[in-house]
């Protein structure tokens, strides 16, 4: 009984010791307003919000022992800098920051690891990860991200977006003034886009629903699929080896591609009045060209030592110009 006891004590007193040195610690900081917040994490999560205030306020909390993990606050006329520094190769715990700042202030941010959280900033955002996710929303200036494999989401961004990702997935909603987005193996799924639209991936598959403006989609190996679109200028939809469909809303006034090399070209105008000067090509041994409108010319051509079809017709006017295109799939038109 007696070593029993002592075994008890024993092991209160090492778990004492543990919940010692997983304890979570926290600092508070106030700085004045700057004209740059810089962010550095090597792994930790940070949320940044924007205050009523005109005063940067930091709050961190971390369990990581003070002998292995140090926060450094830099601050200068016209930025403040915040980073996390590690020391030795055994530091176990984790971080969180939360800031909050004035309008106004353009936020950099950079991370290893961490994830970035930014709501309701009307500040210009530039943030890079190797891992981290990032979800932005409400953000009334410019956003660019990029990060290595970490997933990034948008939401209701007025300013200008430039994303770019190596292999994570990228969701966008809301965005109103130009969104430019690339991923090398990721996919990427657009909701309610205006202006300038830039979406192409390597071997992911590009969604695009409820738009207006100008487009280029394109992906070597995925699908495209735009839905609800509104032509406003000169716009190319294009895969190699997956599918293309283009749902239109209106009759577009400026000239259209839709291509794909070993999938199916679609073209359906929703209704809407079929108008202007409009070229299908297929290969003659594996394609296929279907239109509800009765072609006008029709023709055969050698191309790089392959027979194409190339069938077009014109209807209301030579404007806008309207490819179809595809190698062994269908490029076809639908009412």
């Amino acid at each position: 009984m007696k070593n029993l006891k002592i075994t008890v004590i024993i092991a209160s007193f090492l778990l004492s010791l543990s919940f010692v040195s997983i304890a979570q610690k926290e600092v508070n900081k106030t700085f004045d307003a700057k004209e740059i917040l810089k962010v550095s994490t090597v792994s930790g999560d940070c949320i940044i919000k924007e205050g009523t205030s005109d005063k940067i306020i930091v709050n961190l909390k971390y369990t990581y022992s003070d002998d292995c993990f140090e926060y450094i606050f830099k601050e200068e006329d016209n930025y403040l800098s915040i980073e996390e520094d590690f020391h030795g190769g055994n530091c176990k715990g984790e971080s969180e920051w939360t800031i909050t700042i004035p309008s106004n202030i353009s936020v950099k941010f950079n991370s290893a690891s961490g994830d970035l959280i930014l709501n309701n900033v009307d500040n210009n955002l530039n943030a890079n990860t190797a891992s981290g996710d990032i979800e932005i929303k409400d953000v009334g200036k410019e956003v660019k991200i990029s990060t290595a494999s970490g997933d990034i989401t948008l939401e209701n961004i007025n300013g200008k977006s430039d994303i770019s990702s190596a292999s994570g997935s990228i969701t966008a909603r809301n965005c109103n003034n130009g969104l430019n987005i690339s991923s090398a193996s990721g996919s990427i799924d657009a909701y309610n886009i205006a202006g300038e639209t830039m979406l192409k991936t390597a071997s992911g598959d590009i969604k695009l629903i409820g738009a207006k403006g100008d487009f280029l989609l394109k992906s070597a190996s995925g699908n495209v699929v735009a839905d609800k679109i509104e032509i406003l200028g000169e716009s190319t939809f294009k895969t190699a080896s997956g599918d293309v469909e283009v749902i239109l809303t209106k009759t577009p006034n400026s000239d259209l591609v839709l291509s794909s090399a070993s999938g199916n070209s679609i073209l359906d105008f929703n209704g809407n009045e079929i108008k202007g000067a409009f070229e299908f090509s297929a290969r003659v041994d594996k394609g296929e060209i279907i239109s509800p409108i009765k072609f006008d010319k029709e023709e055969v051509v050698n191309k790089h030592g392959k027979d194409y079809d190339f069938k077009s017709f014109t209807k209301g006017g030579d404007s806008p110009v309207i490819k179809i295109k595809t190698a062994s799939g269908k490029a076809k038109l639908l009412k």
